[in-house]
């Protein structure tokens, strides 16, 4: 009895985190690209292309992508991740990092808002640029 209640909940939870993304697999697919493209352009310092995933943000003044040189990231890992719709979608990511001229690993958590346009599978970012200090 405890088994056959213990793998019914097991089935119940595994069959509600799948449907609780209401994304079809295409659309996924478009958002696991936007953000994996993200990361990399993070993780390989490319700092303008970054910048370019965030919708209401400048783009990077010569000053800003001189001072952007200096930063290395090691590790980008996301902690968490919550897309409630079709156009919404929230992640929690840290950031590990040094600057050149100090070699200490510092950590950054930033909470990336990805939004998709309507009528379209281009997803964007609605939140700051990482802060590196």
């Amino acid at each position: 009895m405890v088994k056959s209640l213990f793998k019914l909940s097991m089935v119940v939870m595994m069959a509600s985190s799948l449907f609780s993304c209401s994304l079809t697999p295409d659309e996924m697919e478009a958002l696991d690209n936007s953000t994996n493209s993200y990361e990399r352009a993070i993780r390989w310092g490319e700092f303008t292309r970054a910048k370019s995933f965030h919708k209401n943000s400048p783009l990077m003044s010569d000053i800003e992508r001189r001072r952007m040189k200096f930063y290395r990231v090691t590790d980008y890992a996301v902690l968490q991740n919550d897309t409630p719709n079709l156009h919404n979608s929230f992640l929690l990511v840290e950031i590990k990092y040094y600057k050149n001229d100090r070699p200490v690993i510092k950590s950054l958590t930033v909470k990336q808002h990805w939004k998709r346009d309507k009528g379209s599978e281009l997803w964007y970012l609605d939140s700051e640029f990482p802060k590196f200090k």
